[in-house]
């Protein structure tokens, strides 16, 4: 038996009884989904982003000369252009993709809190981010250091698959040790029943 007034459809809580109000949470479904979209259908516009904080970011490790022209950072090596490419496979969009995928089922299936679920995704992008990041400054320093050939070879097949590798590993643990954080109420248990079954 339980006490008190039933809840509204529209304001029924999470499985630990946070609040979701009215079409909030459709709403951040609906987000989620267009999220994705417009990652895929806007990743030019990503990478050149990408290609802009890389140039600035190798400027501070001391290749002074590094600019960004469309997706691509150029800077000269012992007198010869070189540069490198962000592709598609190489941004940080396409590593946050499952992550942005896997938050939206879970908010729409309403099996974790959305504070949480955001929490975890924030955590993903941030660390995907820097790693990403650290790979792209890794292949710059490596060109500039060993030459364009062989500074490139080294640093994208080894040094770059490892810190991916390493960064996604990385990501994905932090991301469900936040979703999976503490404990929470079956939905089907209330506490008040709980209550009146030790009595």
């Amino acid at each position: 038996m339980t006490v008190g007034a039933v809840e509204p459809w529209a304001m029924r809580g999470d499985t630990d009884r946070t609040a979701d109000v009215g079409l909030v949470r459709p709403g951040m479904v609906a987000g989620g989904v267009v999220t994705v979209v417009l990652m895929l259908w806007h990743a030019p516009f990503l990478q050149a982003l990408e290609a802009a904080v890389t140039a600035w970011c190798a400027r501070l490790i001391g290749v002074s000369d590094a600019y960004q022209i469309g997706r691509s950072v150029l800077f000269t090596v012992d007198g010869q252009a070189t540069g490198i490419d962000i592709t598609v496979g190489c941004t940080a969009a396409f590593l946050l993709l499952p992550f942005v995928a896997a938050t939206t089922v879970l908010l729409a299936v309403r099996r974790i809190p959305a504070v949480r679920a955001f929490a975890s995704l924030i955590t993903a992008v941030v660390l995907i981010l820097a790693v990403n990041q650290a790979r792209m400054l890794a292949i710059t320093a490596g060109m500039a250091h060993w030459g364009p050939e062989v500074g490139y070879a080294r640093t994208h097949v080894l040094v770059g698959t490892a810190v991916s590798t390493v960064g996604l590993v990385l990501a994905g643990t932090c991301y469900l040790l936040v979703l999976l954080r503490g404990t929470y109420q079956s939905p089907a248990l209330d506490p008040w029943d709980v209550e009146e079954a030790h009595r």
